[in-house]
């Protein structure tokens, strides 16, 4: 390929990108009108009061239907799964705690404290 043949087609790649753009601002105009007329008033909108775009809102909101579970039923048995193996732990913690000097204590108490340092939120 020449030089010219090189060129031509670098142009028609320069064309077809922007005949691309085009659809595609076209296409998201569409869309965000859609949105402002399904939310009317309610289309979230900035702080100087003008809406925010397309990109804005598919990046800070999810759409989903009211039939529809906003959690992934894999990441819900997987906190559930947590859940019940923490209850576990704090069951066998209850169970070993002893009130026979009229008060209770825990017969293993630093590991208590490192099981529980693991739920800290300060550093």
């Amino acid at each position: 390929m020449t030089n010219i043949d090189y060129e031509k087609e670098i142009q028609a790649l320069e064309e077809k990108k922007k005949q691309l753009l085009k659809e595609k601002r076209e296409k998201d105009r569409k869309e965000l009108q859609t949105l402002k007329e399904v939310f009317g008033k309610d289309f979230p909108k900035k702080e100087n009061g003008k809406f925010i775009s397309l990109d804005e809102f598919k990046r800070n909101y999810a759409i989903s239907r009211k039939d529809q579970s906003v959690i992934d039923s894999n990441k819900f048995d997987a906190v559930q799964n947590e859940l019940h193996q923490i209850k576990k732990d704090l069951n066998n913690i209850a169970n070993a705690m002893d009130d026979s000097k009229g008060y209770w204590h825990v017969s293993d108490l630093k590991g208590l404290t490192n099981w529980l340092s693991q739920f800290r939120t300060k550093s």
